[in-house]
């Protein structure tokens, strides 16, 4: 054992590691007095039945009498008030008590010649094992529990065979045997510390995640109620502006709605960011007209798109009718084509709807390509990290959460789907949405990149 033993240690762990070898021993005891009286058996051809009763009784008044009572009128109350003085008294029990149990096989080594030695050396490492279970945790105990064992494995064969080749030869051997029951336990220590660490560290992030998700559906609610006042009282005087043709006003009342509108955006993307990342999103599958949600995402962002001087077009394939979640992959598709608006400027932007019929399954595919700015390469791995912008550079002029990329491929892999991006900088991006046509039946498939790639 390197580590320095501080006798000085008034830590919570140091207290700790001593209540858990007092609940052990006392947990332990019927078991351990079971298993000494039968492993004592075979020791009485060997060494007769006088001075194995005798170690007995001894063993039996030690254990079942003497430490209960020593450890509850002394060692507990300790603990709290001088942890110093417990660990000593407590460490001075555990020599004696293995000291007392190294009788037997210190007697085995002695007298039984080599059958005694067989039975003590089997005697010698079952303590031993038992030291390093019960104290592993207080180094202290552990050092007062294996001191006997040690002294027996190096006198015993020394004293019972003599100094020879082959007594020191079981010398090393009981030694090695030791050493090695020790490297093992502190091996498993030492993944047990760390599996409850890990498992300690995990609760902690769930309870932080869902934390973050409360709080984030609180802000939702507190800040949607005065956007939607703000809007709709906005609107209102948009329209009385309107009314008395005060263009000025108009414009300005606008921005205001625009804005509000942006904030409103945000809120639900963060809102929809944290259920999907907590596993909280539950999809709701029917049948729709892709087509028509497609047409219609698009009439939702036409006057988006042609502020930016972009030309918006449709291609929409036959049969389109599906059964998904619509509210998610109108969700996919608002985000991909308002990324599209966003990053595009005097440019085209087409949306490509179509069926993909495989031998294995049947897509919804829903291509978005722009002649925008396109991505750097060494972007294309992060695009779908959260609050990552596609140009860092045109992050002032391009608002939003950061979020909307991370969601739509959250959405599509809930969906049983993926989405997959092709871009040049400079001459633009192709997003892809495929998609399960029938949820029911597909969400069973495996993700659909294999089957592309095959």
């Amino acid at each position: 054992m390197t580590a320095v033993i501080n006798l000085n240690d008034t830590s919570t762990a140091a207290r700790e590691a001593l209540r858990e070898s007092l609940a052990i021993s006392r947990g332990g005891q019927v078991t351990r007095l079971i298993v000494v009286f039968i492993g004592a058996l075979p020791a009485v051809a060997l060494l007769g039945a006088p001075v194995l009763l005798i170690w007995l009784a001894a063993m039996l008044t030690w254990d079942g009498l003497i430490v209960r009572q020593i450890e509850r009128r002394w060692v507990v109350p300790a603990i709290e008030s001088d942890l110093r003085s417990a660990r000593l008294l407590r460490a001075s029990m555990v020599l004696f008590g293995l000291g007392l149990s190294q009788v037997l096989p210190f007697t085995g080594w002695i007298m039984g010649g080599a059958s005694g030695a067989a039975v003590a050396a089997a005697w010698a490492l079952c303590a031993a094992t038992q030291v390093f279970v019960f104290y592993s945790r207080d180094r202290l105990l552990l050092v007062a529990g294996i001191a006997p064992v040690v002294l027996c494995a190096i006198l015993g064969p020394a004293l019972g065979a003599g100094l020879s080749w082959e007594s020191t030869a079981v010398t090393v051997f009981m030694l090695f045997a030791i050493a090695a029951g020790g490297a093992f336990v502190g091996r498993a220590d030492a993944l047990i510390a760390r599996a409850a660490g890990e498992a300690a560290a995990r609760h902690s992030a769930e309870a932080s995640s869902l934390a973050k998700s409360r709080f984030i559906a609180n802000m939702h609610h507190e800040l949607r109620t005065p956007l939607n006042a703000i809007i709709g009282y906005t609107e209102m005087m948009r329209e009385a502006a309107e009314e008395d043709g005060r263009n000025a006003d108009i414009a300005d009342l606008n921005r205001v709605l625009a804005a509000a509108r942006m904030q409103l955006v945000m809120m639900s993307d963060l809102l929809a960011f944290a259920e999907l990342q907590d596993g909280r999103s539950q999809l709701e599958p029917r049948m729709f007209d892709a087509a028509a949600l497609v047409a219609a995402a698009a009439d939702a962002l036409r006057a988006g798109a042609e502020t930016n001087g972009n030309a918006l077009k449709l291609e929409l394939g036959g049969d389109l009718g599906v059964c998904s979640d619509e509210q998610k992959v109108r969700h996919c598709v608002d985000h991909l084509l308002a990324n599209a608006c966003k990053f595009t400027r005097d440019g085209e932007i087409v949306i490509r709807a179509s069926r993909e019929r495989t031998a294995r399954a049947d897509w919804l595919v829903i291509c978005i390509a722009d002649t925008g700015v396109g991505i750097a390469p060494e972007r294309m791995d992060s695009i779908f990290e959260p609050f990552t912008q596609v140009d860092d550079s045109m992050t002032r002029a391009a608002d939003g959460a950061g979020v909307g990329l991370a969601i739509t491929l959250r959405t599509a892999r809930l969906l049983g789907g993926v989405v997959t991006v092709e871009s040049t900088p400079g001459r633009g991006s192709t997003f892809t949405l495929r998609v399960p046509a029938d949820l029911g039946v597909n969400l069973a498939i495996a993700r659909p990149g294999a089957e592309a790639a095959a």
